[in-house]
């Protein structure tokens, strides 16, 4: 299928069959900081494409940027022009989760912008929250720490 807008990446990728992806071209192009079994498992978020826009900027002109601090390969698409946006994140689990989570929180900055440039009402908020696809997250629960024990020792002076 053909995509109604695809946007700049470090590394273009191709989609092999199921969640399998392979490097375009020479793959000694990708940084010395991400493997090739990265692309076995992506992240999968879907966010409206206005979101894309203000996060990643015009045509996606951030997202190498956001790559190369992020250590993590982004492939944004843009299937249907009435649909939310695709952003496959690539890179090892921590790193998933972390940019997963920025995105999650830029969405939430830009959230108040784009209801007042859209003239959303209260009840169209769906528009400002992220879809994510994938295995769900628990939050740990705080854990108590006993007080250290704390023993004071005179030391005699030197003489």
């Amino acid at each position: 299928m053909v995509p109604f807008k695809t946007y700049k990446s470090l590394v273009q990728l191709k989609h092999k069959e199921g969640t399998l992806f392979e490097v375009v071209g020479d793959s000694s192009t990708l940084s010395e900081w991400f493997r090739t079994e990265y692309l076995d498992d992506p992240e999968t978020v879907y966010l409206n494409p206005w979101f894309v826009e203000a996060i990643f900027g015009k045509d996606g002109e951030y997202i190498p940027h956001v790559e190369s601090i992020s250590r993590t390969l982004l492939q944004v698409t843009h299937w249907h022009p009435e649909e939310d946006a695709e952003i496959l994140i690539f890179g090892s689990p921590y790193y998933q989760e972390d940019v997963s989570q920025m995105i999650s929180n830029l969405v939430n900055y830009f959230c108040p912008q784009m209801r007042q440039e859209e003239d959303l009402s209260p009840e169209d908020e769906t528009q400002c929250l992220l879809e994510e696809v994938g295995e769900a997250s628990t939050q740990l629960s705080p854990v108590r720490v006993a007080k250290a024990q704390v023993e004071v020792v005179e030391v005699a002076p030197m003489e």
